[in-house]
C-alpha cells in the first residue's frame, strides 16, 4: 500500500492504528495508567507493551502483518531509534505507514525536532479527537541517518554524536538516572556535567580521561578532509536539538547537519551562545567552529559515539563509520501538538495566503517623506555591502508629527554582523541578543532629522518573525511597515514573507487569549496590542494599543481578513465584517499562561536589551527620559549620576517607573 493510500485512509476515518508502548520510558514510567487508559479510547487501536529488542521486533513484524496505517510510538529516542532500524531492514520504505511520535522517555529529542510537545496523555487525546473527526493531516518529512561499517550491521537514527557529547550520555547512565529526572531538567544536568568537565580540563591543562576530546579523521562528500582533535562532532537530520538547540548554520541544500568544535577552539564562552542558538554564521572555521551541511560523512575513529542517545564504539579505524542520509521518512505531526513558535518546521511560503503577501507588500510600498532619503543614504554609507534593506516603522508612519520634531523608527536588516561592524564587540552584542540600536543625526535643509536604528540579521528577523516565542519582532511587524531601501528582489520577497508570518503569529497568539464572543478587528487589535505591550517594559499609556487599533483600523480590516484562513481554529468571519472568537477555555488557559511567560521572558531581555543599548547608542538616558515623559507625561531627571551610571542607576529608575504603573 502507498504512502498516499494510507494518507486516503486516515483523512477518511478507516485507518488501522497501531501503537508501540515502551512501559520503560521515563515519562510513560511516571504516567503509564493515564497514557494506557487514553490510547484505550481509539477505536480498533492495536497495542504492543514491550521494553526490548526482540519484543520491539516481534511488534513490528505484527504492525506489517496487520497492515497497519499509523504507527504511534509512545516512548523517548531509544526506542524510536530501534523502531526505525526494525522498519528499515523489514520493509521497504514506500511501503511504511505514517510514523507518529508521542514524547514518552526521558529525553525526547526526535518528537521536538519534528515540533511535537506536550504530555504524553494529551497528545494522544488531540490524535483521538483528530482519528474521529479528520481532516488534512499536517506531515513533515526528515531523512533518517544510515551508519554503516564493516563487519557491523547499519544502524539508522537522527542524531549522531561523539566527543563531550557522548561522553555527557555515557554519564547520564550512570546514578544519575536513577534520580528520576526527565526532560529539560536533566537534559540541562547533563550540558552543566559536560561544560564542567570542559571546564576543569581547560584550567588544570589536562582532561579527564572520561571527558577526553576525540581524535578523528573526517572526509566530507565533496572530497574535503579534516583530521584532528575535536571536543565534539555533531550530525543530524533535525534542524534543532534538546532545549531547542541550532548548533547548525550550514547553508548548503544537502540533508545532513554536521558541526563540529575544534580541541583548539578561540573564545568558546563568548562564541557558546552563537553556537548553540543557531547564529553561528558569526563564528570561524579558523577559530575552530566548522558547520556545514553535506549528504555524506566517513569517519574514522576508534572511540565511543552514541545515535539517539544509544551508545555504540568504533574500533577500526582502518574500516570507517559511512554516514549519508536516507530518503525522506513521512511524520504525522498534530497541529494542536505542535510547537507554534519555536518550531523547527517552517511553514512552506506558498501556504500562506497569497492576498496577505500581497497587503503586506502594498502595505510597504506606500509612498513616504522625502525628507528619510538623507537618513537612507547615510546607512548605505555606513553598511556598505552588509546592508540588506532598511525598513520603516513606528509613530512616524501615523503621527502628525513632522520629520524634524520626532524621531523616526527604522530597521536596518544586514546580511552578517561581521560584515556590518568593524568592531568585533558590537558584532558579538548583536548576534548574542538581536538588535543593536543606534542614534543617527543627519543635518538636512537648515535642520536636524533624527532617527533611532534597531539592527539585525535578515536571518534573525526571519526567526524572530516566525518562530521567537517572544513577541519582540512578530508584534512590530505585524503592523503597517514601509519598505525603504532592499538590495534585490530576492531579500524583499523575504521580508515580505517574514512579515506575513509576523500577522499570522501576532493573531494566533493573541486571539487564542481572548474570551469566545463575537468581536470587532479594532477590539481584537486592542487586546493583542495590549498583551504584546505587556510583554516588554513599555512607557506607553494603556489606551495607546486602543489609539493604533484606531488609527490603523483599515489595515487591520483587511490584514485580519487576508490572514483569516490560516486562522480558521480560532477566529470565524460573519457577515457584518465582525469575527467569532472560537477560543475554548482550554485554549485560553494556556494561551494566558504563555503570555505569563512572555512577561517575565520580556523583562529579563528588556533590561539587557537597555543595558546593552548603553553601549550603542549616543546619549540612550536623555533618549529614555524623554521617550518616558512624551508618552506617558512623567518628568524623570537626568542627574549626572545617572550619566555615568547608566545601567545601575536606570535600573533604580525603572523600578521606581514600574512600582507608579508608568511602565509595566
Amino acid at each position: 500500500m502507498t504512502l498516499q493510500s494510507r494518507i486516503n485512509r486516515i483523512t477518511a476515518g478507516t485507518a488501522k492504528v497501531g501503537c508501540l508502548l515502551n512501559p520503560m520510558s521515563g515519562q510513560v514510567r511516571k504516567r503509564k495508567p493515564a497514557i494506557r487508559q487514553a490510547l484505550e479510547t481509539i477505536p480498533g487501536i492495536l497495542i504492543c507493551e514491550t521494553n526490548d529488542d526482540p519484543g520491539f521486533r516481534s511488534a513490528i513484524n505484527q504492525f506489517i502483518r496487520e497492515n497497519i496505517d499509523l504507527l504511534l510510538i509512545v516512548a523517548g529516542d531509544g526506542t524510536t531509534h530501534a523502531i526505525l532500524g526494525h522498519l528499515f531492514t523489514s520493509l521497504q520504505p514506500e511501503q511504511w505507514p505514517l510514523i507518529m511520535i508521542v514524547p514518552g522517555g526521558t529525553t525526547n529529542m526526535t518528537p521536538l525536532g519534528l515540533g511535537i510537545r506536550g504530555k504524553p496523555g494529551k497528545i494522544i487525546q488531540q490524535l483521538h479527537d483528530f482519528l474521529l473527526d479528520p481532516s488534512a493531516p499536517r506531515l513533515v518529512q526528515r531523512p533518517v541517518l544510515r551508519i554503516e561499517q564493516a563487519g557491523t550491521g547499519s544502524i539508522y537514527g537522527m542524531f549522531f554524536a561523539a566527543g563531550l557529547v557522548a561522553r555527557g550520555v555515557k554519564f547520564s547512565r550512570s546514578s544519575v538516572k536513577q534520580i528520576g529526572i526527565t526532560g529539560s531538567i536533566f537534559t540541562s544536568l547533563i550540558m552543566l556535567r559536560s561544560l564542567i568537565g570542559l571546564m576543569t580540563g581547560r584550567i588544570l591543562g589536562r582532561h579527564q580521561k572520561e571527558w577526553m576530546p576525540i581524535k578523528m579523521a573526517m572526509t566530507e562528500a565533496n572530497g574535503r578532509n579534516h583530521q584532528g582533535t575535536y571536543l565534539f562532532v555533531l550530525v543530524s537530520a533535525l534542524d534543532n536539538l534538546l532545549l531547542n538547540i541550532r548548533p547548525y548554520w550550514g547553508t548548503e541544500p544537502e540533508p545532513l547537519h554536521v558541526t563540529w568544535v575544534d580541541q583548539q577552539y578561540k573564545r568558546l564562552w563568548r562564541s557558546l551562545w552563537p553556537l548553540l542558538s543557531g547564529g553561528g554564521e558569526t563564528l570561524q572555521e579558523k577559530d575552530g567552529y566548522y558547520s556545514h551541511n553535506t549528504s555524506a560523512l566517513t569517519v574514522h575513529m576508534n572511540d565511543e559515539y552514541i545515535v539517539d542517545g544509544e551508545l555504540y564504539r568504533s574500533n577500526n579505524t582502518q574500516n570507517p563509520l559511512q554516514i549519508t542520509a536516507t530518503n525522506p521518512v513521512t511524520f504525522l505531526v498534530l497541529k494542536d501538538s505542535a510547537i507554534t513558535m519555536t518550531s523547527p518546521v517552517p511553514l512552506p511560503t506558498q501556504e500562506l495566503p497569497i492576498r496577505l503577501i500581497s497587503e503586506v507588500a502594498w502595505e510597504n510600498n506606500k509612498e513616504t517623506s522625502p525628507d528619510l532619503i538623507p537618513l537612507i543614504d547615510a546607512l548605505i554609507m555606513r553598511f556598505g555591502e552588509s546592508l540588506d534593506a532598511v525598513m520603516l516603522y513606528g509613530s512616524c508612519l501615523h503621527s502628525s508629527v513632522s520629520l524634524d520634531e520626532g524621531i523616526v523608527d527604522l530597521y536596518v536588516i544586514v546580511n552578517s554582523y561581521y560584515k556590518a561592524y568593524p568592531e568585533k564587540y558590537l558584532a558579538n552584542l548583536n548576534a548574542w541578543l538581536a538588535p543593536n540600536v543606534f542614534y543617527l543625526e543627519i543635518p538636512h535643509q537648515e535642520r536636524t532629522l533624527r532617527a533611532k536604528y534597531a539592527v539585525i540579521s535578515t536571518k534573525d528577523f526571519e526567526r524572530g518573525a516566525q518562530f521567537w516565542f517572544h513577541p519582540y519582532i512578530w508584534a512590530r511587524f505585524a503592523q503597517p511597515s514601509r519598505l525603504l531601501y532592499f538590495r534585490d528582489d530576492v531579500v524583499r520577497e523575504r521580508l515580505y514573507v517574514a512579515q506575513a508570518h509576523s500577522v499570522i503569529n501576532f493573531l494566533k497568539s493573541g486571539v487564542s487569549a481572548i474570551d469566545a464572543g463575537i468581536w470587532d478587528v479594532e477590539e481584537i487589535w486592542t487586546r493583542c496590542l495590549t498583551l504584546t505591550y505587556a510583554a516588554e517594559l513599555r512607557a506607553e499609556r494603556e489606551t495607546r494599543a486602543r489609539h493604533l487599533a484606531q488609527t490603523n483600523l483599515s489595515a487591520f480590516t483587511r490584514l485580519t481578513d487576508v490572514a483569516s484562513p490560516m486562522l480558521k481554529e480560532i477566529l470565524e468571519k460573519q457577515d457584518n465584517g465582525k469575527y467569532r472568537c472560537l477560543t475554548t477555555p482550554e485554549m485560553q488557559r494556556q494561551a494566558r499562561w504563555h503570555w505569563r511567560l512572555r512577561r517575565w521572558q520580556g523583562r529579563i531581555l528588556s533590561i539587557l536589551r537597555l543595558s546593552k543599548a548603553t553601549l550603542t547608542f549616543n546619549n540612550s538616558v536623555a533618549y529614555a527620559a524623554w521617550k518616558i515623559e512624551r508618552h506617558t507625561g512623567v518628568h524623570v531627571k537626568v542627574t549626572p549620576v545617572l550619566r555615568r551610571h547608566p545601567i545601575l542607576w536606570g535600573l533604580k529608575v525603572a523600578w521606581q517607573l514600574l512600582r507608579h504603573g508608568v511602565i509595566r
